[in-house]
């Protein structure tokens, strides 16, 4: 629910930038976007680890799946990553990834 209140407010925000704004927060975005993709990748394989162990629900893993499958469109292209596409994607897939690893450290347990 946080994740979605920070990408409304964002919205809101963007849309009273000019151009010249929004460019340099595309390129802040893209400069930094490595770091948020790799901070995912920790995460789904984190995941993917314990629900190699079949402890986690099968609807858990393939939203989790689809999420990774996600950002991974904007991860894999940076350069051409803008703040809308970014957000948006981050936003679910935090959202998602973050639930389902919740699930797999109480199955874990």
């Amino acid at each position: 629910m946080r994740a979605l209140l920070i990408v409304a407010a964002a919205a809101v925000g963007l849309s009273a930038c000019t151009t010249t704004d929004t460019s340099k927060i595309n390129t802040a975005i893209q400069k930094n976007l490595p770091k948020t993709c790799s901070a995912i990748e920790t995460a789904h394989i984190a995941f993917a680890a314990v629900a190699a162990t079949g402890k986690i629900k099968d609807s858990t893993v393939r939203k989790e799946a689809a999420a990774y499958q996600g950002i991974q469109i904007v991860c894999d292209d940076p350069g051409n990553a803008t703040a809308a596409s970014t957000l948006i994607a981050a936003a679910q897939a935090y959202l998602v990834i973050s639930t389902a690893l919740k699930e797999a450290k109480a199955a874990a347990e």
